[in-house]
């Protein structure tokens, strides 16, 4: 037999794989382990529950473990938590494959790993004194930018004018927009330039366009990563799209994974047929994940009522139990929804369901949020209402939170995926622990960015400054005030200078928000749910988490989806809402619990008074239960 696409001729020889990970790849489920180890581009489509995060880790580690040692992977997601919980899990795995792995989010990646090393080689690079705008800063550009364009200032610029933005740069028609908006847009650019500033769009923008322009860039960068694994595809857009069919054509291997369900950035550019285009090219193989591990069947069952269509998702085999979904009234304005919350929640905490296993979702904040806070507050019962946190965001804040997190965990990693805590700490958001060699590297790069180099300041021996304080005994618990801890933390990581010197505006406003943040807990700081609370948080927050009990409430027409007396929702308008839906219902283990009404009060605006609204319950929950009493074929 001669070499042919199918293989060599000779036998192939085997690969040595360290033991942990060998291990992991034959406890997989078939369909995860041939994710995990095909050979060649590979769409991994991931239901709800289907093991995803296991899955993508599992492929890191195979080709870090099968790829040369002069080379490495690059894997992409869309948060750092996602990126150092992945990093975390590969040193479970015996991986240490250090700056062979690149596991960080899609804007750090394109700023790091393609602007810094190859923007001189189009002579773009970047300025030594850049600086990255925080939300304020890049408001008064576009109000600038619109003004001189004739356009207007207006507050909705910015959230119009971005997608527009996105499309111009991936090279996808703009005919539908006025003159004035593609003008907005390049003077903003403009704008961006003359103060020596990216903003996050702009490191994707321009890393696309340079490796567009670059063929050195190109091959240098599929030098090094030959291999890119990226997480949460359905959410990246129409740059990022091209910026992966641009390194396909450059010749790198693409492992996209991600749920064209699961779409919740359309509002973003984001949008499921990216990840469909990918899956359905002919370099490509499309892998479904199938089994939902998460949530029983009449739980998988209703998920499919909601998208109106079987995927052919299906409950663990080993799994008993089928699931509840329980379907509520509420007679009522929206705190009758707050009160049938309340009676839910007291009889499920009574039977001894512990709180943080418990979350109530919601679409979006305002009078629903108000009236939950209000209603469950006066009950008694412990709420963690997450979108009032007051920890910032920024590399810096999430420096702190990971240093809060091993101080919560102690001096060894946090559990592995086969430890039996690591459900419970996940449901509760409590992200795994990282090494003080990983924590150190971050703090020793962040010095690096805000130009605080000093010779004494080795990884090694930042991380000996580390240990003394977060492998102290006497360790707080997730409940405890993080005042003390963060004071300590503060002296010891030098925040103040740290911040004051960092060009990331996030990084400077972090200090004055954390100072004043008083009664913050450890596991706030840390980025995760308070012990013994109930969640209360957006359908959006609640993604790539899992509760035993989620409760849903403000299912009303008009509400969900989303429209104004008289105006129909847009086809379109009620595909996101229905994505956003699949997403809350398929966060719960054991049991959803629908609350659903037929009236509501418009609250009053500039234009119009308070107005009572009647109208029906939500379509979707009217699917729901055409579904469960639908008998089974």
């Amino acid at each position: 037999m001669t070499a042919t696409e199918t293989g060599p001729a000779h036998p192939p020889q085997p690969i040595l794989l360290p033991p942990a990970l060998a291990a992991e790849l034959t406890s997989l489920h078939p369909d995860q382990r041939d994710a995990a180890t095909h050979h060649g581009n590979i769409a991994v489509l991931a239901g709800p529950g289907a093991g995803k995060t296991r899955t993508l880790v599992a492929r890191v580690g195979y080709l870090l473990a099968t790829t040369s040692r002069h080379r490495g992977v690059a894997a992409l997601t869309y948060t750092e938590a996602a990126a150092h919980e992945a990093t975390v899990r590969l040193q479970h795995l015996g991986l240490r494959p250090g700056r062979r792995l690149s596991s960080t989010t899609v804007h750090a990646f394109c700023l790091h790993h393609i602007l810094r090393p190859y923007g001189r080689l189009i002579g773009d690079p970047l300025p030594e004194n850049l600086t990255i705008p925080g939300t304020s800063e890049c408001n008064q550009l576009w109000d600038t930018a619109a003004y001189h364009s004739g356009l207007g200032i207006n507050p909705n610029n910015k959230r119009t004018l971005e997608p527009l933005r996105r499309l111009m740069a991936a090279g996808e028609s703009i005919a539908n927009y006025p003159h004035q908006y593609p003008s907005t847009v390049h003077r903003y650019e403009q704008l961006l330039r003359d103060n020596n500033a990216l903003d996050f769009e702009a490191m994707t923008i321009r890393a696309l366009a340079l490796l567009r322009q670059s063929r050195t860039a190109r091959e240098q960068l599929v030098a090094r990563f030959p291999h890119f694994v990226v997480d949460e595809y359905q959410d990246l857009g129409p740059v990022l799209h091209a910026l992966v069919t641009t390194l396909l054509d450059a010749g790198v291997s693409i492992t996209a994974v991600g749920d064209p369900d699961q779409v919740l950035y359309a509002y973003q550019g984001a949008s499921p047929h990216y990840l469909q285009q990918l899956s359905n090219r002919a370099d490509f193989r499309p892998l479904p994940l199938k089994i939902n591990y998460r949530s029983g069947s009449a739980l998988v069952a209703a998920g499919h009522a909601v998208l109106g269509e079987d995927r052919g998702y299906h409950a663990a085999p080993d799994r008993d139990d089928i699931g509840t979904v329980t379907i509520l009234h509420a007679d009522g304005d929206l705190e009758d929804h707050a009160a049938r919350t309340v009676e839910v929640l007291q009889d499920r905490l009574a039977i001894g369901t512990p709180p943080e296993d418990i979350a109530v979702l919601y679409r979006s904040q305002g009078p629903l949020l108000n009236a939950l806070a209000t209603a469950i507050q006066a009950a008694g019962i412990p709420l963690d209402k997450e979108k009032h946190r007051r920890r910032p965001s920024g590399p810096l804040a999430d420096l702190i939170a990971a240093c809060a997190t091993r101080r919560l965990t102690g001096p060894l990693p946090g559990p592995t995926t086969s430890d039996v805590t690591a459900p419970r700490r996940r449901a509760a958001g409590i992200a795994p622990a990282r090494t003080l060699r990983d924590l150190a590297a971050t703090w020793h790069r962040q010095l690096h960015l805000a130009d605080l180099n000093d010779p004494a300041n080795t990884p090694r021996t930042l991380s000996r400054r580390l240990a003394a304080l977060l492998d102290a005994p006497d360790r707080e618990t997730p409940s405890h005030p993080a005042r003390t801890f963060l004071a300590a933390l503060w002296d010891t990581l030098g925040v103040t200078r740290l911040a004051d010197n960092s060009p990331d505006q996030r990084d400077r406003d972090t200090a004055q928000a954390l100072a004043d943040a008083n009664d913050l807990t450890m596991a706030e700081l840390a980025g995760g749910q308070i012990p013994g609370h109930v969640a209360l948080t957006t359908y959006h927050s609640a993604k790539g988490r899992e509760f035993r009990i989620v409760i849903l409430p403000g299912l009303v027409e008009g509400l969900l989806p989303l429209h104004y007396p008289g105006k129909l929702p847009t086809p379109q308008e009620v595909a996101e809402a229905r994505r956003a839906f699949y997403v809350a219902i398929t966060r719960a283990r054991d049991e959803a619990v629908l609350i659903g009404g037929n009236c509501y009060t418009i609250p009053a605006n500039k234009w119009y008074p308070e107005r009572p609204r009647d109208t029906r319950r939500s379509r979707f929950v009217d699917e729901v239960e055409a579904q469960m009493l639908t008998p089974p074929r």
